[in-house]
């Protein structure tokens, strides 16, 4: 992981499961109300709805256990048909009140659409036909069961209206969580988002992980002979070469300036002196060749410290360290006394 390119969030099976729970147990608590409501046709069985209440809300609670947050996020779509039979055995039994009859099913395609991807309402269409027309022809409304030649059609459209929207939702949040964590220019990871993502890294116990701290030596001749969008466009072209030098699961990050971070894992003693060669020949290949910049580089052990933030500390000190080198060694090769 060299950027925050994250993949769009989506809904974790606990959370879609906590939310058919709360719908269930809301729908519970106003059916259960609407049996002691006084007036003609609300139910013709009191009794019968009141065991449909029951069963709903005891469904519902189930929803908040635990094992859901283990199990994939479809794993919850087992609900929609059991929901479809309840749904059907409440207007069976609840009689012919026109006001109720199609809202838990509006509820269920809402619920759809809002925690599943697209044209999963389109799949349980069939299913939710079913128990549409069943209660009616039992009731003696063969008739009015004509009516889930439209209702339904709306039922899918409002949940695949909602899944479209949602996933746009979740695309728009991913990419301000990467704006939110990532260097404008470069497209790397900033400081925060490089030292949260190695703790990550740190916490898991590895071994073998290296932090290179590099920085640009030369970099503002570049700004002040060809200009800044020719500096800028260094970096990104730096940036490039690093990413693509790195093998997949290290980090690269801008610490700051011309300034960079690197987290490589899998990287033993021996490599040290490999490594630092390799981010200097990037940089150098990466660098014009009218204003060359070459690079130091301070490299410290993960393990060796009690926190990412010691890590960078020690590399940047590391660094400072061959800077002073590369500059004596440039000096001599110029013919000049060392300061």
């Amino acid at each position: 992981m060299t950027t925050t390119d994250a993949p769009v969030r989506r809904t974790s099976a606990a959370e879609a499961a906590r939310a058919l729970g709360t719908i269930g147990l809301l729908s519970s608590a106003f059916v259960l109300v609407s049996t002691f409501t006084p007036g003609e046709g609300l139910a013709r069985d009191h009794v019968g709805v009141r065991w449909v209440t029951l069963a709903t809300a005891v469904l519902a609670l189930g929803m908040f256990a635990p094992v859901w947050g283990r199990l994939p996020r479809r794993t919850t779509l087992v609900m929609a048909p059991l929901a479809l039979v309840v749904i059907a055995v409440h207007n069976t039994v609840g009689g012919d009140d026109p006001y109720r009859y199609g809202v838990f099913y509006l509820l269920l395609f809402v619920w759809i659409g809002a925690h599943h991807p697209r044209w999963t309402s389109l799949g349980v269409a069939p299913l939710a036909l079913v128990s549409y027309t069943v209660p009616l022809v039992l009731l003696g409304h063969p008739g009015s069961a004509w009516t889930a030649v439209y209702a339904v059609p709306v039922f899918v459209v409002v949940g695949e209206v909602i899944a479209a929207r949602s996933r746009a939702l979740g695309r728009a949040n991913a990419e301000l969580r990467r704006l939110a964590h990532t260097d404008p220019l470069t497209g790397l990871l900033d400081r925060r988002a490089f030292t949260t993502s190695a703790e990550r890294l740190r916490a898991g116990g590895e071994a073998g992980v290296l932090v290179a701290f590099l920085d640009l030596d030369g970099f503002k001749p570049v700004n002040d002979r060809l200009g800044h969008a020719a500096g800028d466009a260094l970096l990104q072209r730096i940036a490039a070469y690093l990413v693509s030098d790195v093998r997949s699961g290290d980090l690269v990050g801008r610490i700051g300036g011309d300034e960079f971070a690197l987290l490589l894992r899998g990287t033993s003693a021996t490599d040290e002196d490999a490594v630092v060669q390799r981010l200097r020949t990037a940089v150098a290949e990466a660098s014009p060749p009218d204003v060359p910049v070459g690079a130091s580089v301070g490299l410290a052990r993960l393990d060796d410290h009690p926190d990412v933030e010691a890590a960078l500390r020690a590399a940047d000190t590391a660094m400072y360290s061959a800077k002073r080198a590369n500059r004596r060694e440039d000096e001599l090769a110029a013919g000049r006394s060392p300061a």
